[in-house]
Order: structure tokens, then sequence, then C-alpha cells
């Protein structure tokens, strides 16, 4: 931001100063409608005033105190001209926050199908609303609307139903994709006269069909359905060499994978000369304990092999792998799923494979003494998942984490219920960062600590300092010209500016945005600003 070289001016007791009355009803000014005098005039706005009066729509977009009928207004276009090409139907800010549903009502009967479209995007949506958007006419529309849905999962088993006899085969294809698709949708879809639906929806389906409907899809005439149903088939009656050998090239993997495998072809895989098959054999639930035992020294499988659900803990034990702690792994399914199973989850807990000491540790709740103990383990990332994702992680391993660790979730360990909240002000000038910013949390800090920090050299402490209601307005206006621009944008967000400088930000065009979200503006301000900067007279000085 840069310009606000001096605080004197806009403090209170400074001098003669503008009443707020007088500041807000200058708001906003008149913009010149030409860049400069040279330049013949032109009813296109200059670049400054579309960018205003973008910059006052997407911060007002974000501001917390917009009321529903500035937020509705937000839905219909800028004045002509007056917005970058490069600009959305609508401001990014809206999207994603909460909204009267008074604007979500009018958002959904919006007669623009690129402004609805945005609306699919927002994961708040309910069931209903999410059904309202779906009742549109236009194929495409609602495929694209489909796809918003279900990827939150925002859709009721009325609406899923209608869709399954959607007229769009493109809409009906997509929904039998959906992994949460109640029975009797899947069951419709598994009988769809569009081949690649039936075989989309078998997956979901072949639970609830009869066994008569399974071997009719058996016997499908279309390959690709014959093929899903006798992967599903085999899931429960072993595969024989010859059934396999029946299957497309492309569905043997998955065969070998999750297919029952008879014993003459479980034997004949486990030696298959390609690595990746036989990786993939080692994690057959099925599998004979002997077989695994192979597989288990072998290197090319022996990953797949130390992490299977039915080892003990010495046969786990006698698998030599190596898990370094950046290594990125993702938790074992089975082990989450152990979470309610308290004996279970301490065996995993005492594992010595990491992998399942690190998957027992994302498990949103945990026995207390188990998590106890994933908080003294040796494995850095163990402590760190817990931190994560435990409710029982004990007060000591958040600590150490906020302490060592710089990664995203950092900034949420201080809100877990187990984090140490006493004696927070002794951290004031310890050396590592999110420490001291917790200093501010302690009820015996003062408003000089708070003016302090304010200057820390750690940006995000600045920051910090600039949500402390005992920062004083001057410093507010200090931070303006911060070096951190998310410095500089909460500063000009923040309610305790000056209205003179408040109203300096918003005709600025780098400042405008966030002076735009600042929850001071008045509401008559804010429907001015959406009007866009009035032009200046030609002449003004006619």
């Amino acid at each position: 931001m840069g310009h606000r070289r001096s605080e004197e001016p806009f403090m209170p007791g400074a001098g003669a100063e503008p009443s707020e009355d007088a500041v807000w009803a200058s708001v906003p000014r008149p913009t010149p409608d030409r860049p400069t005098p040279d330049e013949p005039s032109s009813d296109r706005p200059t670049p400054d005033r579309a960018r205003l009066t973008w910059a006052w729509r997407d911060g007002l977009a974000g501001n917390p105190a917009a009321p529903a009928t500035v937020l509705r207004r937000l839905l219909d276009p800028p004045p002509e001209g007056a917005a970058p090409s490069s600009a959305p139907e609508v401001p990014f800010a809206l999207v994603y926050r909460e909204l009267p549903d008074e604007v979500v009502d009018a958002w959904i009967a919006h007669p623009d199908w690129r402004i609805r479209k945005r609306l699919a995007d927002r994961w708040r949506l309910t069931p209903e609303q999410s059904a309202r958007l779906l009742a549109d006419p236009e194929p495409h529309r609602r495929w694209y609307f489909l796809v918003a849905a279900i990827g939150h999962n925002l859709l009721s088993e009325e609406t899923l139903a209608r869709l399954a006899a959607d007229p769009s085969p493109r809409i009906r294809a997509e929904l039998a994709r959906h992994h949460a698709l109640p029975a009797a949708t899947a069951v419709t879809l598994a009988a769809d006269p569009d081949p690649g639906i039936r075989a989309a929806a078998l997956p979901h389906a072949w639970e609830h069909l009869d066994e008569a409907t399974r071997a009719s899809l058996r016997d499908d005439p279309d390959p690709a359905v014959r093929t899903r149903a006798a992967l599903l088939h085999h899931r429960t009656v072993p595969l024989t060499p010859s059934a396999y050998a029946e299957l497309p090239p492309d569905a043997r993997e998955e065969a070998a994978e999750h297919c029952r495998l008879g014993r003459d072809l479980a034997e004949r895989l486990t030696r298959d000369p390609d690595d990746r098959l036989r990786a993939r054999v080692a994690s057959n639930a099925s599998l004979d304990t002997d077989l695994v035992a192979v597989l288990a020294s072998d290197p090319a499988t022996r990953w797949q092999v130390s992490v299977r659900p039915d080892l003990t803990e010495e046969e786990r034990s006698r698998i030599p792998v190596q898990v370094g702690p950046d290594d990125r792994l993702y938790p074992l399914d089975w082990v989450l799923a152990l979470q309610d199973d308290p004996e279970a989850v301490r065996r995993c807990a005492t594992s010595s494979h990491p992998l399942l000491r690190r998957s027992a540790a994302c498990a949103a709740s945990l026995p207390q003494d188990v998590a106890d103990l994933l908080a003294r383990d040796e494995d850095r990332v163990v402590r760190l998942l817990l931190s994560e994702h435990c409710a029982q992680a004990p007060a000591e391993v958040l600590l150490e984490t906020l302490r060592t660790w710089e990664g995203y979730s950092a900034a949420c360990i201080p809100d877990h219920p187990n984090f140490p909240r006493n004696d927070l002000i002794r951290y004031a000038d310890d050396a590592v960062p999110a420490l001291r910013a917790l200093a501010l949390d302690d009820p015996r800090a003062t408003a000089g600590l708070a003016e302090r920090l304010s200057r820390d050299d750690a940006p995000h402490i600045r920051r910090r300092a600039l949500r402390d209601p005992r920062l004083s307005p001057a410093s507010v206006v200090r931070l303006l010209d911060d070096p951190d621009l998310h410095v500089r944008v909460a500063a000009a967000a923040d309610p305790r500016l000056p209205a003179p400088v408040l109203a300096e930000l918003l005709h600025d065009p780098a400042t405008a945005n966030a002076a735009a979200a600042n929850p001071a503006l008045p509401e008559p301000v804010m429907h001015r600003l959406l009007d866009g900067p009035p032009t200046a007279p030609e002449n003004p000085s006619a």
C-alpha cells in the first residue's frame, strides 16, 4: 500500500477534521472519464474506474457486515464496462461465505445460467437447494450441477431417484459413478439401457441384486458389463485359471487383488514375473498364509505384505521395510476402521510398523492410554498426526508440534481443546514465532504487549497483533505500510481505521478491495460503491 506516511492528520484530536458523516457523504469520489487531458473523451470507463468498481464488489463480497440487500446486488452485473474482462461473473468471496437464505434463493432463481453455475460450486448448499438447481431444463446445466453436488454429497434420495430416470444418458452416467448411491437408485441404474451406465452402477448395486439378475449380468451382451459382473461374482466365488484367462488384460490386476483366488491360480500369480501383478496379489485378503509368506520374502511385494491386517505382530516385524520421516503415506483404511475397538487399535499403536502407528494416530478418538503412548512415539510423524487428528492428544505433544512444525496445520494446533492455556505470557519473548503469538491469548496480556508484537519481525505475529482489541487505531494505521502484503490487507479491513483513512483507501485501486471488506463501512456507502464511481465533470472549473 505504501502511501500512508503519516498517522497524525487522521487521529482523533489532531486538529480540524471532517465529521464521519461528511467523510462518508463524499464516498465515492468522482473519477475522470479519460486517463489524460490529451486523450479524446470516451464512453468507456478508464482502467482505474473499472479496477475500482470491481475491487469494491470483490471486497464487499467478503465484508462480514454486508447485509442481504448488498449481497443480493452482487449477483447482478456491475455497471457497463466497469469490470476487467477477466473478472468472474460472481466475486469469489461470495461463493464460499455464509449467506442469508434470501440471497441463496435469489441466486438459485437468477436468470443467468453462468451465475447459477457459480452457486453450484458452493459446499454449503442444502439438499433442497441443490435439488432446485437440478430442476434446470437444459441437460448440460443439470450435468454441471450434478457434478458439483455429488462432490459434496448434497443430494437427497428423492433427487437421486429422479436423476436415475433422467432422459440424459450423460447425467445417468455421472450419477452411476457416485460412491454413495442408495440401494434403490443403484439397482435402477444397474438395469439402465446404456451398457456404460450398467457397468458403472454394478459395484454399488451388486449386493442388492438377486441371483437371477446377477447371472443375467454375467451374460450381458456388453463385454464391459460382463467383465464387471465377473469381477464382482468372484469376490465370493473362487476365480479359476480359465476364468482368469477370459478376463480382458486390463481387468486382471484388479482380479489379482480383489477376487477370491482359487488355489491353482493363486500359486501361479504369486510367482508371476510381473512385479506389479505380484504386488496386487500381495494385498489380496483371500491369499493362503503360505503364499503370503512367499511374497513377504519378495523385495517387490514385501511392503504390501507388511501392512496386511491378518499378520501377527511377530510376522510383521520379520518383514524388512523402511519408512522415513519424509515419506508421504496414506493411512491404512483398515486401521482407521478399528478406532472403536480399543484392543485392536492398541495393538496397532504398539506395532513395529510405523505406518500402522501413523494410521492409529489419525483416529479422531482414541483411548487415553493409546493417545499417551503415541504422543511418546519415536517417529515424529506419528506425533504430528496425533496432534492434527486426535481429540485425546496430550498437551505436551501439542506444544511440541507447535514449536517444531511449520506446515499448514500448525495454525490450528492452538485451537485444540487440550492445548495448554495457562501462563501463555511467558512465551512473549520466545525464539519460536508460533509460541510468541500465544502470549496475546493470556488474560494478563496488556495493550503494551499488543503494541510491541505489532512490531515483531514475524509477519504472522503482526497479523495476530492486529486482531487484538487492545491495539491502538494509530498502530492499525501504521500497519497499512507494513512490508508484508497480508498485514497490509488485514489493516485495511480493520474497523478501527479512522473514517478519513478508510475513505482514502477506498479510492486507491491498490487498496480498494481490502477497504471494501472493512465492516465499518455504513450500508448506504456499500450501496453507492456498488453503483460505481461517478464520472467527474468534463471541465471541473466550468
